[in-house]
């Protein structure tokens, strides 16, 4: 007498594999706690598709993977981004932008500004931005007013 086997949960925790990697806690979260959950995962997707080549692995085995895939995702790490800064030099950079200052350099230069502020104000509204991105786009826009200055003072 064959027991039925129920995929559902597992089928479901694999397929949200796509919903958590854009979370924080993922892409935030340390190689180690990120290398786990893929690890799960790729146990869960074997599984799955062993399931789909006839081979029946016991209900057992099958819970025993969809826990550490929870487990895994429930030990992910990240911290939320903290968009702080990035917001303050964006903000600076909204002010510049409707100046007549902005509005008297050359047209080349008006369109690298704003190509970079657009790209910059994309990361800031970005759900998967991590810590390190937007650090390293804060520091861009700043230097980008550092350097409005000095031409300003040469």
């Amino acid at each position: 007498m064959n027991e039925k086997v129920v995929f559902d949960q597992l089928s479901k925790d694999v397929a949200d594999q796509v919903r958590v990697r854009q979370t924080y806690k993922y892409f935030n979260g340390t190689d180690r706690s990120k290398g786990l959950y893929d690890e799960a995962i790729r146990m869960g997707e074997d599984v799955l598709q062993e399931h789909k080549e006839g081979h029946n692995e016991p209900q057992a085995m099958v819970d025993l993977v969809d826990q550490a895939i929870y487990n895994s995702r429930k030990a992910l790490n990240g911290q939320q981004t903290d968009k702080h800064s990035l917001k303050m030099q964006l903000s600076r950079a909204s002010q510049f932008l409707r100046s007549q200052e902005f509005a008297g350099l050359p047209i080349k230069t008006q369109q690298y500004w704003e190509r970079e502020i657009t790209a910059a104000r994309n990361i800031e509204v970005a759900s998967n931005t991590d810590q390190a991105l937007a650090n390293k786009t804060a520091i861009k826009v700043a230097t980008m007013f550092d350097t409005m200055e000095q031409m300003r003072h040469n």
